[in-house]
């Protein structure tokens, strides 16, 4: 369907006399990041906002991952140091693996058997380590062969046998991961690592345009979230 010119040009002046009257939702709304970063460019809204878990008075950084993704890997030293000197104080940082195929499933469940075990803080990046420079996916042909592999490394960690399949077969890890599919699922992550700030914003390294910038962006926009 083409417009008349004349109709065409008529369109144009009332959208544009529409957009300096009356601003969006989304603009009324936008975080004060002093113009460093624009919505849809390097971060995207998420709509409608997805509820978080933290205290009151604290804004959610959630990053969704995968053991096995190697842009994860890379990314993990440069969290690591932004957690320990450079996040916000009001900032609660939180991960969610992703659940999409058996192999994600089962490093899924290790990480929240991990967590079950408080043992995720000390054994994260351990655990992509052992992937990734040590060769050993931590996976077998299925979950009954995967158990073994996973118990051998465990006991390495010096974790007993006894403590990570019992937590491993645990009712609350298979609740976390029930969970952690359905959060996956509301973001709408397509990929991995994938950020999120408040539930109300997502960007990544790509996005962003790089990691130190993507950080900034974070830290700016927890910033923005608290001064609300």
């Amino acid at each position: 369907m083409r417009l008349a010119r004349s109709s065409f040009i008529a369109l144009l002046g009332a959208t544009l006399l529409l957009g300096v009257a009356a601003p969006t939702a989304h603009a009324q709304d936008a975080p004060a990041t002093d113009g460093r970063w624009q919505e849809g460019r390097h971060y995207r809204r998420i709509s409608p906002a997805i509820p978080t878990n933290v205290a009151p008075g604290k804004v959610e950084v959630l990053e969704i991952f995968w053991y096995g993704c190697s842009h994860c890997y890379s990314l993990d030293p440069f969290l690591e140091s932004w957690k320990k000197n450079g996040k916000p104080a009001n900032v609660e940082f939180v991960r969610v693996p992703v659940t999409w195929n058996a192999g994600a499933k089962l490093h899924a469940r290790l990480f929240y058997t991990l967590q079950a075990l408080k043992q995720d803080e000390r054994l994260h990046t351990k655990v992509f380590d052992t992937i990734f420079r040590g060769g050993n996916g931590l996976l077998g042909r299925d979950e009954e062969s995967t158990l073994p592999v996973m118990v051998a490394w465990a006991k390495q960690q010096g974790i007993q046998e006894k403590a990570f399949t019992d937590a491993w077969n645990s009712m609350w890890v298979n609740t976390k991961l029930r969970q952690a599919d359905e959060l996956v699922r509301r973001y709408r992550a397509e990929g991995t690592p994938f950020m999120a700030v408040n539930g109300k914003f997502s960007t990544d390294v790509g996005m962003a345009g790089g990691v130190p910038q993507m950080l900034g962006l974070i830290n700016d926009l927890a910033k923005a979230e608290k001064a609300r």
